[in-house]
């Protein structure tokens, strides 16, 4: 049983795929904009050893590092500024670039060099007297270079004004001198592009996902009043198939006036039921799927569909019954637990096709019975998880028999139709012959063009069981 489920599951691949093609395409370009929007950032630092330990000699030293002026004196001369701005614009620029808009005025080239030196730069004064230099840049090798040479150069600046200095409290404190250099980091600093990319992935998938579903239980809450019935084209492209009338040959089906006085006898017999199932066997995979139902609700569809499967499952057939007629003390019974779950728990998503698929204790047939909740078979005609269930065991089985209320006029019948089933009209013995005609017409008009009639026996028939 677990491997018919498993196998479901694989059949409905195409399905899921379908649905999951734009999330998918839609977490493929937010993790690209992402990518571009988030570059990596490298942290380097280089360390000064202390040239004073008073208040005053740290403030200094922290000011004149990070005063613009000196700034630009350390990127005079050097390739660093255009080193700095060469290798990725900014995050606006990039959000510009990408979408065609135009970027921000730039101001001069120093101008910006400048800002995004403001941007990377953190100077620190540690407990310990150390002057520690910090740079972020989207380049490791480019991180370690200007640190070192925001170093080199507050050093070189220290000497050219003497080897020795006088701090506030008027000993005379060594100058500054290096005590780490700066080296390119192996890693950027978290978090890196890969797990923002990542992330915005996952939320555009997360978020497209969503959407669909909200649209999908839209769509299945709102009438379909602009649906139309496809029932033109059915009749011009694929002409309604009158298949043979089995049990039809007697005067079992009367005219308007002899309905009244007409004996009647059993005509489901075992000879009849042959034909049937001979009929179905027949017709090959264009019986794979196979729908009961009759004009009105009567216990015959239920006792039809049953006899047809377990018939058809005699012979080495793998046949699941599954019961649409929610309404059927027939159909009920054919579980020992009456609270089992069935189609309605498959149709609500609570159950899935390994706990909805029983075995028949009286045949070999497979049976999914009507299932907990909802009891109106009208409701759940429509939906279109009803044909998603119907197309996944018609690809396992060979012989996937509906027991279904009378289709004639209901809501979403033509979703059945476009399954291309072998339709069974069910007609009682003694209906006037204008009243077959006639459910017969309304069938068609739904767009069912395979339909097969057959008159079954009256209620108090025994009912041929499998061996």
């Amino acid at each position: 049983m677990r491997q018919r489920a498993r196998a479901l599951l694989v059949r409905s691949g195409p399905y899921m795929r379908r649905n999951l093609l734009l999330p998918a395409f839609a977490a493929l370009l937010a993790s690209g904009v992402a990518l571009q929007m988030a570059p990596p950032r490298y942290a380097a630092e280089a360390l000064l050893l202390a040239e004073g330990r008073g208040a005053g000699a740290m403030s200094s030293r922290s000011q004149i590092i990070s005063s613009r002026e000196f700034a630009r004196q350390v990127l005079e001369g050097r390739d660093l500024g255009a080193r700095l701005l060469s290798p990725r614009p900014d995050a606006s620029g990039r959000f510009a670039s990408l979408f065609g808009l135009p970027a921000a005025a730039p101001g001069s080239v120093d101008s910006q060099t400048l800002r995004a030196v403001e941007k990377g730069l953190t100077v620190t004064e540690r407990r310990d007297g150390q002057t520690a230099i910090s740079f972020i840049a989207p380049d490791p090798k480019l991180s370690a270079d200007i640190a070192n040479a925001f170093a080199d150069s507050y050093l070189r600046l220290r000497q050219e004004k003497g080897a020795f200095n006088m701090d506030p409290a008027g000993p005379i404190a060594m100058a500054a001198r290096p005590a780490m250099r700066a080296v390119p980091a192996e890693a950027p600093l978290a978090p890196s592009p890969r797990v923002i990319g990542l992330a915005a992935a996952a939320a555009a998938f997360g978020l497209v996902l969503a959407l669909q579903a909200f649209a999908r239980r839209r769509r299945n809450s709102e009438p379909e009043a602009s649906a139309t019935p496809a029932v033109p084209q059915l009749a011009s492209n694929e002409p309604t198939q009158h298949l043979p009338w089995i049990g039809g040959a007697s005067n079992d089906i009367v005219s308007d006036e002899e309905a009244a006085p007409a004996p009647r006898r059993r005509v489901a017999s075992d000879a009849e039921l042959a034909d049937l199932s001979r009929l179905i066997e027949l017709r090959g995979d264009a019986a794979r799927l196979v729908v009961v139902t009759g004009p009105t609700s009567d216990e015959g569809i239920a006792r039809c569909a049953l006899s047809l499967g377990r018939s058809l499952a005699s012979v080495e057939r793998r046949v699941v019954i599954v019961c649409l007629d929610m309404l059927s003390p027939l159909l009920e019974e054919l579980t020992a637990d009456p609270r089992a779950p069935g189609l309605t728990d498959l149709l609500f998503g609570v159950a899935s096709f390994s706990d909805a698929i029983h075995r028949e204790a009286a045949s070999r047939c497979h049976v999914i019975p009507p299932g907990r909740g909802a009891r109106d078979a009208n409701g759940l005609i429509a939906t279109d998880r009803l044909t998603l269930i119907l197309s996944a065991l018609e690809q396992t089985y060979d012989h996937v028999v509906v027991a279904a209320p009378p289709l004639g006029g209901a809501e979403g019948a033509e979703r059945l139709a476009s399954l291309k089933p072998t339709l069974i009209l069910v007609t009682q013995p003694g209906m006037p012959a204008t009243d077959a005609v006639e459910a017969f017409d309304e069938l068609a008009a739904a767009g069912f063009s395979d339909i097969a009639m057959v008159t079954l026996a009256p209620p108090d028939a025994a009912l041929p069981r499998a061996a």
